[in-house]
């Protein structure tokens, strides 16, 4: 069990991923930790068919890095990448702290086929529909270990998925985390919704 737990940590962080080598590189090491020398790469996944043109925007434009740091009780360093590449990372300047990666997607499937693509849940997993305004549809999976929570949580405006990924190493707070994701969540959400986004 302790295996399915980590390759879905793995998945759910890597789902979606639009973020360049050095982030995922970062993420990898740290998830790479928690069982061996295992290639967080090598984790399963079947590719999600996409149209995705240029890009919309930046999912950090619609957050606040105070925002950010007063929902996981932690301050951040903020990765924004550039206009032609985006990216959306916070890295904590503390240790222990929340790890955030914000990306996007447009998709055509429905929020439950992305969840899917994650795998068998198990005994360690809950999925979460939280009630997000302005979104078309939320989840949120969280996998818990004894030395890692990994949090993913994904909403919808018409064809616009939002996801954000948090990876927190034990000591954890779930509920934290769990909740900071949905804040998150609902800023990305009602700035696409202001955007016109819904009926995509």
């Amino acid at each position: 069990m302790r295996d399915q737990t980590r390759t879905r940590l793995v998945a759910g962080l890597l789902v979606f991923a639009l973020v360049g080598a050095g982030a995922l590189a970062a993420v990898g090491a740290l998830v790479g930790g928690l069982s061996g020398d295992d290639d967080p790469a090598a984790a399963p996944r079947t590719p999600i068919a996409t149209d995705l043109g240029e890009p919309l925007w930046n999912p950090c434009d619609a957050l606040a890095p105070t925002q950010v740091a007063e929902l996981f009780g932690s301050t951040f360093d903020q990765q924004t990448g550039t206009a032609a590449e985006p990216r959306c990372i916070f890295t904590p300047t503390d240790e222990g702290g929340t790890i955030l990666d914000i990306n996007y997607q447009l998709y055509d499937g429905t929020l439950q086929d992305i969840v899917d693509q994650l795998g068998d849940p198990g005994d360690t997993s809950e999925l979460l529909e939280p009630g997000v305004p302005g979104a078309s549809g939320a989840r949120i999976v969280v996998d818990t270990a004894d030395d890692a929570l990994a949090v993913t949580g994904l909403v919808r405006n018409g064809r616009l998925v939002q996801v954000v990924n948090a990876l927190d190493l034990s000591p954890y707070d779930k509920d934290v985390t769990v909740d900071g994701v949905e804040a998150l969540l609902a800023a990305l959400a009602a700035r696409a919704e202001d955007s016109g986004l819904n009926a995509g």
